[in-house]
């Protein structure tokens, strides 16, 4: 007892161990942990590639300036150690425009705006990063830096995305994205992602792009409207039509959440929406890669614009 207490001291007064690769590990093999990286993402990846994968361009520059502190002559040597930039490259174009088509054939009704949003979302550094980590990537990277750096680890997904395009093709590619990336919306309010500046406006020009009404904001009832717990609910009309309603604490923050809802059903993103088609399902899934949904920006301009011109006829 008396020894195990003494070791528990000197254990707290030397501190933590400081974290290490993993390579340094006696019980390391990466060859190993390349196949066993495959078979659990249920890949089937060329060795080379896959390693050159993971392989940054800050170890290849490592890798060079060992061997001109040695004195060997790069030239006469061969140095066939390659980045993964190229591949990185490949992938994130790749994941990009695949997530894009995905959302614009999910969401047939979303602004334009708001689908790059959630595509700036997905493939955020932050976003990219965090799916590398928790695949496996940050063990098998080769680089200078340690503990792996966000960028690094964002860089590494997307050579990997470049190396299944590389030795699967395409379809298998955007699968891989489809099973990965996409999959972070879920339970993601999407509508959080894109804010609207001015949603009553906004509300005002789609309902006369469809040919409705102006919006009528009306209160429907009020409670406590005296004390700190004030509640005030709103209704947005449209000929006469109730479109959404919504609270608020006061009557312009239900207002404006009255024109949000009434938003979120026009665009149908609203909260009780079919789930995303993903997993076997999405397997026969057929989408319009040429597709581009309706810019909110177009809709607001083409509003004002004809807007002005009944405003100087008038005159």
């Amino acid at each position: 007892m008396k020894y195990l207490r003494e070791m528990y001291k000197r254990r707290l007064e030397v501190g933590p161990e400081k974290e290490r690769r993993r390579s340094e590990w006696i019980n390391w093999n990466y060859d190993s942990e390349i196949f066993a990286f495959g078979k659990r993402l249920g890949e089937e990846f060329n060795e080379t590639t896959i390693k050159q994968a993971f392989i940054h361009s800050s170890y290849v520059e490592k890798e060079r300036a060992k061997r001109a502190e040695l004195g060997l002559n790069l030239k006469d040597l061969t140095f066939d150690l390659e980045d993964n930039s190229e591949l990185a490259e490949k992938g994130a174009d790749l994941i990009s425009n695949y997530v894009k088509v995905y959302l614009r054939n999910m969401y047939p009704y979303f602004f334009e705006e708001g689908i790059c949003a959630i595509h700036n979302y997905l493939v955020s550094e932050s976003m990219l990063s965090h799916i590398a980590k928790h695949i496996g990537c940050g063990d098998l990277i080769l680089s200078e830096d340690f503990p792996v750096l966000p960028s690094t680890l964002s860089q590494t997904f997307k050579a990997v995305v470049g190396a299944v395009l590389k030795d699967r093709g395409q379809e298998k590619a955007e699968t891989f994205v489809r099973d990965f990336v996409l999959p972070q919306l879920i339970s993601k309010d999407i509508n959080e992602l894109w804010e609207v500046v001015n949603p009553m406006g906004l509300l005002t020009a789609v309902l006369a792009l469809i040919g409705k009404g102006p919006p009528e904001p009306r209160l429907l009832w009020k409670s406590g409207a005296n004390t700190i717990m004030a509640l005030y609910w709103v209704g947005i009309y449209s000929d006469k039509q109730l479109v959404a309603k919504s609270p608020g604490e006061t009557v312009t923050i239900a207002e404006e959440m009255a024109a949000r809802e009434a938003l979120k059903k026009l665009m149908k993103t609203e909260d009780s929406r079919s789930p995303l088609i993903l997993g076997r399902m999405a397997d026969n899934l057929k989408l319009d890669y040429k597709k581009v949904n309706m810019s909110a920006a177009e809709v607001l301009k083409n509003y004002y614009s004809q807007l002005k011109k009944q405003n100087t006829a008038s005159a």
